[in-house]
């Protein structure tokens, strides 16, 4: 037997959402448990994008230890070595040269960081297809436990949306935004222990400025999340109104109602459309705001570090080392603010695809109600009564 349960609030309503209180990841971060799965993949995700982003700094310093060999050579063509011993001793094991040594090692660094590489996108674009699938299944099988009332009020579109479009931004979230992350913390942690074992002073003049970032992530994730929450609706409402469009086109056609199906299409279209630029011009305030604080970051890199280099506290080959690995922190900086922007999207998918996953039934079964393992032969109804509205007189 079954039963009816008041009550239950319909989570994949609009009106469920705070508009007031936007917390960056708040629901996306709901797509852990379901990492912690494949431990293999995620471990192996996580290591081999960690190891890539170190050996990707090897090559630059090595350049400036080489760089301090060549300019410290005396008459005599002897050149003076830089570094900790352990490194001065590989240098030469590889070859008596040591400039050939540090060529090696420069290769070394990058051959490392195409190994660790593929191995980290191998592992974490498959654990976001195994994700993908299994977030899928899950939304799928709350939304067949409902009961048949409940697709009355919802357009097909809608519900189409979320198992398709919904689900594929978390597996890009997972298999993009994932290893994003990983990469600017790891680059970052990197680039910092190196820079401050060379110049504490010239690491301050880097990293200083990029501290203003954090109220810049602040503002924009406050201001997009809501419209790109907005927007997944607007995707639903496009396939739904497509999708009955395209499944009763004969009926339309023979109330010659082309025009009327159109402007439908038309403002659904153009409700995606307004969404979609909103999003756009927030995000293009924010990324010229990632640039500005980058130039002056690396500006004052440079001015400070010919100073230093000129009063004797760093060498020419430390302020290469410096202004190379800068560079390379420009990309991190640039992904950064498309993670937040794909963590953003992420978020109003995620919203929508869990609210699906999380749906209860408000018709269950009794605590002690007996399974069907054979088909339905008969149907037999006890107690069963219904009354009219505004009524109390039982008809059956």
């Amino acid at each position: 037997m079954s039963r009816g349960r008041s009550g239950n609030s319909d989570a994949m309503a609009p009106e469920d959402i705070n508009e007031h209180h936007q917390v960056l990841g708040r629901q996306v971060w709901r797509v852990v448990p379901y990492a912690k799965r494949y431990p293999r993949r995620l471990l192996a995700g996580f290591l081999g994008n960690a190891c890539a982003r170190i050996v990707d700094l090897v090559p630059f310093v090595a350049i400036g230890w080489a760089v301090d060999y060549f300019t410290s050579k005396t008459g005599g063509g002897v050149g003076i070595m830089v570094g900790p011993d352990f490194i001065q001793d590989a240098v030469t094991a590889i070859h008596s040269d040591p400039a050939v040594g540090y060529g090696v090692m420069i290769f070394l660094g990058f051959a490392m960081l195409a190994v660790f590489q593929g191995i980290s996108e191998y592992s974490w674009q498959t654990l976001g297809y195994k994700i993908q699938h299994d977030l899928r299944m899950d939304a799928t099988r709350s939304l067949v436990a409902m009961e048949a009332s409940y697709y009355d009020m919802r357009q097909t579109g809608q519900i189409m949306s979320v198992l398709s479009s919904d689900v594929n931004q978390l597996e890009d979230v997972v298999s993009d935004s994932s290893t994003s992350i990983i990469r600017i913390v790891f680059t970052f942690l990197t680039a910092f222990v190196i820079l401050v074992s060379m110049s504490w002073k010239l690491a301050a003049v880097l990293f200083g400025p990029i501290i203003f970032i954090i109220p810049c992530v602040y503002w924009f994730s406050t201001r997009v999340q809501r419209k790109y929450r907005k927007q997944r609706e607007s995707t639903g409402d496009i396939h739904a109104v497509l999708e009955n469009l395209i499944s009763g086109i004969s009926v339309v056609q023979a109330y010659n109602a082309q025009t009327w199906e159109a402007d439908r299409v038309s403002r659904e279209s153009g409700s995606y459309r307004d969404q979609a630029m909103g999003a756009s011009r927030d995000r293009n305030r924010f990324l010229p705001m990632i640039y500005v604080i980058a130039g002056v970051a690396f500006g004052l890199l440079v001015t400070a570090g010919g100073w230093l280099a000129s009063e004797g506290e760093i060498s020419t080959g430390q302020l290469v080392t410096f202004l190379l690995i800068s560079t390379r922190m420009t990309m991190p900086m640039f992904i950064f603010g498309i993670l937040i922007n794909q963590l953003q999207r992420g978020e109003a998918a995620a919203r929508r695809v869990f609210a699906a996953i999380d749906l209860e039934p408000t018709i269950t079964d009794e605590e002690d109600a007996v399974d069907l393992d054979t088909g339905i032969t008969s149907v037999e109804f006890r107690d069963v009564h219904f009354t009219y509205p505004n009524t109390t007189i039982k008809v059956l």
